[in-house]
């Protein structure tokens, strides 16, 4: 008989069963842990019968344990005298026969961690109701000068009507013809001014707060620049913007960042208007960095700028330096935090005049490699497969990028060859699909100078049908894998790509 008495000092619970299941021993705190008595437990015939009736989930364990000879149980809960108690159990099947089970009472960390997720999604709940708010605050600010910005246009539609019913009062229909049509042009373009403002609106208040995309800077910053033009109607202040070489693109939440620099721009309006600045100005500067890693997007005002005893405080929540009733102090807190979710930095820089500040995002091939799962990244990056998209229209990439989120495969864009050659640079690629027209370098240059290079990654045409006979002469010559033909689904792109692959 063997003898188990070692395990009577030990704080976790223990029961063992011999062959025939009957119990063959217990301590103390599988007593304490299961509110029982050596007479009680001493009655039991089985210790699977006994524990089932119990434990309700405990017999697909005890199965699993039969089978593997050794298992470990998933949270099991119970009630036991109308407590709640969570537990894990570990099982060994001794050569002996006996049957080893050990328990871990994981109640209070059950609570604590169920109230931990609870707090935490509360958290962020409240979180994402005060950057809705934030959104409100700042439609608001708009909203007092915006039903000007929406007048302008409707009084000329209405106007142009009025010209319309003139002209038709004229019997020869004929001579009229020409201003008619004029008036008419009018009264679309007004209409079509005032939808594209209730759209930028309601874009900017419901789209969705998680998603990224392929976006233009300089759409990002013309679409700022319209949200606050109301608040620099019948005031002095010029603006512009310095657009460094080509505008770049970037994988961004647009929304966000389009809140970031409407809250900036909108500061340094205030900030001008409160201190009657003479000749009052606003410089928007945007450009990459030398190494092609970054993307800056800075906000310079000649205005009377940050006091230093303000300066360490001006990202805090809830500081402002505007009077009551004017400023939340939540715009600039809640614009760190979002370009901080970007991988990104704002800063307020030293400036000779004025308030200086610079937002710093990454350029398109970093924050591709940290859009989704970046964790899997680096914990199973030899098991992930690469796809490198090159075409310079940025809907095609969103395209691609949407159509493989939930796949096997990890997107990165790139909208030109050099962008692609310098994503190759910083990490390796197992697919690279490309356009056949681009306006730099096109598809059939761009796959013969990687050839040049060495660079034998697979690749994909992607192109209309009229290139198709172009893609059939280069195929054997350049190592083409395959072509997709654009307009092209889902299906098509996932599965030319792991035909190519598995090639």
């Amino acid at each position: 008989m063997e003898s188990f008495e070692f395990l009577d000092d030990l704080f976790e619970p223990v029961l063992i069963a011999d062959q025939d299941e009957s119990i063959a021993y217990f301590n103390s705190s599988f007593l304490t842990l299961f509110k029982t008595t050596p007479r009680n437990l001493k009655k039991q015939t089985n210790i699977k019968e006994y524990l089932c009736g119990i434990i309700p989930e405990f017999n697909q364990f005890y199965a699993e344990l039969e089978k593997s000879l050794q298992a470990v149980s998933p949270e099991l809960t119970f009630i036991l005298e109308s407590y709640s108690c969570t537990i894990i159990v570990k099982g060994i099947k001794k050569n002996s026969g006996h049957t080893l089970l050990f328990f871990k009472d994981a109640t209070v960390e059950k609570q604590l961690n169920d109230k931990y997720r609870a707090q935490l999604d509360e958290l962020k709940n409240t979180h994402a109701q005060i950057i809705q708010s934030d959104k409100l605050k700042v439609i608001g600010v708009m909203t007092a000068n915006i039903s000007h910005e929406i007048n302008n246009p409707l009084t000329v539609a209405i106007g142009n009507c009025e010209l319309i019913e003139f002209a038709l009062e004229n019997t020869d229909l004929n001579k009229e013809k020409e201003n008619i049509q004029k008036f008419h042009e009018n009264i679309n373009h007004s209409l079509d001014r005032i939808n594209k403002i209730i759209s930028n609106m309601k874009e900017y208040l419901h789209k969705s707060e998680d998603k990224k995309e392929y976006c233009d800077a300089e759409v990002i910053i013309d679409r700022a620049l319209s949200f606050t033009q109301p608040s620099l109607l019948g005031n002095p202040i010029s603006i512009k913007v310095n657009m460094v070489g080509v505008s770049p693109i970037l994988l961004v939440n647009q929304v966000k960042i389009e809140q970031v620099l409407v809250n900036l721009i909108q500061n340094a309006i205030d900030s001008l208007k409160d201190a009657h600045t003479n000749a009052p100005s606003i410089t928007i500067n945007c450009q990459g960095d030398a190494g092609g890693n970054f993307v800056h997007i800075s906000v310079k005002d000649n205005g009377p700028g940050i006091t230093p005893e303000n300066r360490t405080k001006i990202f805090d929540t809830f500081f402002t330096t505007k009077d009551m009733g004017k400023g939340t102090g939540l715009g600039l807190s809640i614009s760190n935090r979002i370009i901080e979710s970007h991988q990104g930095k704002l800063e307020l820089l030293d400036s000779y005049v004025g308030a200086l500040f610079r937002i710093t995002l990454p350029a398109i091939g970093i924050a591709g490699h940290m859009n989704g799962n970046w964790e899997k990244l680096i914990t199973e990056g030899d098991k992930i497969t690469r796809v490198l998209v090159v075409d310079n229209e940025t809907n095609i990439l969103n395209l691609c990028m949407n159509f493989l989120s939930d796949s096997d495969y990890h997107f990165l864009g790139a909208t030109s060859p050099k962008e692609a050659f310098k994503e190759l640079e910083r990490a390796s690629v197992d697919m690279i699909i490309t356009d056949m027209k681009m306006p730099t370098l096109d598809g059939e240059s761009f796959i013969r100078e990687l050839r040049a290079r060495k660079i034998m990654v697979p690749v994909l045409f992607m192109t209309s049908k009229d290139f198709v006979d172009k893609y059939k002469s280069l195929k054997n010559e350049l190592g083409l894998k395959g072509i997709i033909i654009k307009p092209f689904t889902k299906d098509e792109l996932v599965g030319a790509i792991g035909a190519a692959i598995s090639e």
